[in-house]
């Protein structure tokens, strides 16, 4: 759960990032000290939205396990509890 977080959080913030390195590499380009300028937030926040529904619907389609295989619940078996799982069907 922690790792899908972490790439909506990277998704998001990535425009952010990009958008202030390039601001620092162009006044380094010219020669000048950086400078501070208002962020504009609403293009950034409207790209990383998108950003966000892109994974969202990649780790859809891309992810997970493959379809098919057997359902085996969780059970008791010597006094412990063994969880659920899927095995793979035999071909």
């Amino acid at each position: 759960m922690g790792r899908i977080i972490l790439i909506y959080v990277l998704a998001f913030v990535l425009p952010f990032v990009s958008y202030l390195l390039w601001l620092r590499f162009e006044r380094w380009r010219e020669g000048l000290p950086p400078e501070k300028r208002p962020l504009p937030w609403v293009p950034l926040v409207a790209i990383g939205l998108m950003l966000i529904i892109t994974v969202t619907l990649g780790l859809a389609f891309f992810g997970g396990e493959p379809a098919g295989g057997r359902y085996i619940p969780a059970h008791m078996q010597d006094g412990k509890l063994v969880p659920g799982r899927i095995e793979a069907e035999p071909k």
